[in-house]
């Protein structure tokens, strides 16, 4: 067993190159070898690891996403009311009798363009009942980019007529990607209004 000079100077010096010639430590060809088998070895795990990350990303997502749509629903039922007896006056749009007039005013318009004789008129129509349908819904709360957001938010025992709205604005859809192409009939353009009608008149909206 070596006798541990401190008062050597050169056994001191000796133990510094000794350290810095590697002698103590493994060499660095060595290292690399054991990291190079470490990473192996672990890699499997940091794949389940960032598979756990990636899993609870998507829960936090779907979890803040989840809180928002309560919030959002808690304020539009603390808006219109909270109780189920509530569900025809929480769905229906509040208006001033100037926009209720402006409103009509925009039926009559509508009627004209219905009862012509001209297919480009029926097709305005068509167009003009698909605005009035999109400006109610946005009044009773409803929100999303498109008129179809708007509709695929709607709960169907807060809103009989969601079906015919659907059904109408799919033909509007038609008419506005078709245009002058697309060939509509005086009874299937009267029809089509009908089922805005019925939406309208299901929220006293006309």
């Amino acid at each position: 067993m070596d006798t541990v000079h401190y008062s050597n100077t050169a056994y001191i010096y000796q133990k510094i190159y000794e350290l810095l010639s590697g002698q103590f430590f493994p060499s660095w060809d060595s290292i690399k070898a054991f990291l190079s088998a470490f990473l192996i070895f672990i890699k499997p795990f940091s794949l389940i690891l960032s598979l756990l990350f990636l899993t609870g990303i998507i829960y936090c997502v779907i979890r803040t996403r989840g809180i928002f749509y309560e919030m959002e629903e808690k304020t539009h039922g603390a808006h219109h009311g909270g109780h189920a007896g509530a569900h025809a006056r929480t769905h229906t749009p509040e208006h001033s009798e100037t926009a209720t007039a402006s409103t009509n005013k925009r039926w009559e318009e509508i009627s004209a363009h219905i009862n012509s004789d001209s297919p480009s008129n029926w097709r305005l129509a068509i167009l003009e009942c698909d605005i009035v349908l999109d400006e109610m819904l946005t009044k009773m709360s409803y929100r999303g980019e498109t008129l179809a957001d708007k509709l695929k938010a709607v709960e169907k025992s807060d809103f009989l007529t969601i079906d015919k709205a659907w059904e109408a604005h799919r033909v509007r859809n038609a008419v506005a990607h078709e245009g002058s192409n697309f060939q509509i009939t005086d009874r299937e353009a009267l029809r089509v209004v009908g089922l805005y009608e019925e939406v309208f008149r299901e929220f006293h909206y006309i």
